[in-house]
């Protein structure tokens, strides 16, 4: 008997809203793939041979808790002001309602799980960062229960055991290494992935990395970026023009949505931070259940858990670069010095040079040397962990999601890199969608033969070339 897996990952499911401005164009309904995500389930259980053991991973980031805004009309618990405009805490309560939420805008996405699932296939649900909210049993039990209806709806019903949840990643020995791929990436890592939560007011809660927190607090309020695409890391004169395009004539305020949510993250940071080395919590899931799990023993989780980055909280630069607030302080020198010149008697060739010419340059060479790392170094990195996992243990296939860029790399003679690419909607000014993504890794394993792997994209006009073809260059490396 022969298993086949099929992995996507990043279908970043959230609610959707639609505005006629194009505020928040990546949440319309007009991007919708519900359908397609459907259809190719069922192209995929059409290509099975008999008696093969089917396996969907769903790779981490299929559903975005961090892009949901809205709050209930008559919340059976407290809302404070705050949550009502950036949206609800992380609670288990709260993403309870927020996934029913997402659930009731994918009726379709549902039902496709549903039928796999009545059919006797398996799933494993691997948790990413913008779904981390999955740690909470609620959380599980409430996609579980819905699961069920759907499938009791279409005159059927599943197993609970065909369901697996894995809060770090699944291996299966000799065939397939999947883990989302955030806690090699510092903007996005947990401090402990296994237990990812702090003491709040309402109880336990996510302690959200800063990639989470910045969707949350600026991402929503910043509606005319696409956060799937990375289009918001611009330079200054692209900003400024992104600002003149959108709301220099609007009601809307970029840069209060920036400096103010800037702030709101950076204080969030630092207090979880606090929170967490001051009073650690217990986790009840340890790495010898992981390995127990994943057929692997407690030395060898102990290195893939070596493999993850820490935290950008304990970098402090780091976070102001990101946000820039540095260039922020460096202006506010800058005009302070420029004040103070006009102010002192010095000659005017003075007060005149220094404004005009010492500063840009000082400005200039400050950003030449102080660049460092950026969101798109998790990318240069993926390959070199996965070689190291490779190393630690006999998986032909290790996938990752993460970071939107499709890709399939051989390691060795052994193993092949598979990055999944996303579902998310990534499109160009006029807003039509680019090609090449809504991704898929399928890989079948025969006994006594070597494993059949392949990438493709779920898209109508390049929908057979790229399934055809694993070694199409990825459009989302030019990014």
């Amino acid at each position: 008997m022969a298993r086949s897996y099929l992995v996507v990952s990043d279908l970043h499911l959230c609610d959707v809203e639609d505005h006629a401005d194009g505020w928040k164009a990546y949440k319309s309904a007009r991007y919708l793939f519900d359908g397609e995500f459907a259809a190719m389930l069922l192209d995929f259980r059409s290509r099975a041979a008999p008696g093969d053991e089917l396996v969907l991973i769903l790779n981490g980031d299929v559903f975005d808790f961090d892009l949901v805004s809205a709050v209930p009309a008559d919340p059976p618990w407290p809302v404070s002001p705050a949550e009502r405009y950036r949206g609800l805490r992380s609670t288990a309560e709260k993403s309870v309602w927020k996934l029913s939420l997402i659930l009731s805008c994918h009726g379709w996405f549902e039902l496709a799980i549903a039928d796999w699932l009545r059919a006797g296939h398996r799933l494993v649900y691997v948790m990413g960062n913008h779904d981390r909210e999955f740690h909470f049993p609620e959380v599980q039990k409430t996609l579980l229960h819905q699961l069920h209806l759907a499938a009791r709806g279409q005159g059927g019903d599943f197993r609970d055991e065909q369901v697996r949840f894995e809060p770090w990643f699944f291996h299966q020995p000799g065939e397939i290494y999947a883990e989302h791929g955030q806690q090699y990436d510092f903007y996005t890592t947990f401090r402990n992935v296994l237990c990812p939560t702090v003491d709040g007011k309402e109880g336990p809660m996510l302690a959200l990395p800063m990639g989470n927190l910045s969707n949350r607090f600026l991402m929503t309020r910043m509606g005319y970026f696409n956060p799937f695409a990375t289009d918001y890391i611009r330079n200054l004169f692209s900003y400024l023009w992104h600002w003149l395009k959108y709301y220099a004539f609007s009601r809307r305020s970029l840069a209060i949505a920036w400096l103010w949510g800037s702030l709101v993250v950076l204080g969030k940071l630092l207090a979880t931070k606090k929170r967490q080395l001051r009073a650690p919590r217990v986790c009840a899931t340890d790495f010898a259940e992981i390995g127990s799990r994943a057929s692997l023993d407690t030395t060898t989780v102990e290195k893939i858990a070596a493999l993850q980055q820490p935290p950008i909280t304990n970098r402090l630069y780091r976070m102001l670069r990101e946000f820039w607030l540095d260039r922020l302080l460096l202006f506010v020198l800058m005009v302070g010095g420029t004040i103070t010149l006009a102010l002192v008697p010095v000659p005017l060739w003075l007060k005149l040079m220094v404004p005009l010419a010492c500063f840009p340059l000082l400005f200039f060479i400050y950003e030449t040397f102080a660049h460092g790392e950026t969101v798109f170094g998790v990318e240069r990195e993926f390959p070199r962990v996965a070689r190291q996992l490779a190393a630690l243990m006999d998986a032909p296939v290790i996938a990752f999601g993460h970071d939107h860029v499709p890709r399939l790399l051989p390691l060795d003679e052994r193993s092949t890199f598979a990055d999944t690419g996303t579902w998310a909607p990534i499109y160009d000014e006029a807003g039509e969608l680019l090609g090449g993504y809504r991704n898929f890794l399928v890989a079948h394993f025969h006994a006594g033969r070597r494993p059949e792997i392949f990438l493709g994209s779920w898209m109508p006009r390049l929908r057979r070339a790229a399934a055809s073809s694993p070694a199409t260059p990825s459009p989302g490396r030019d990014r």
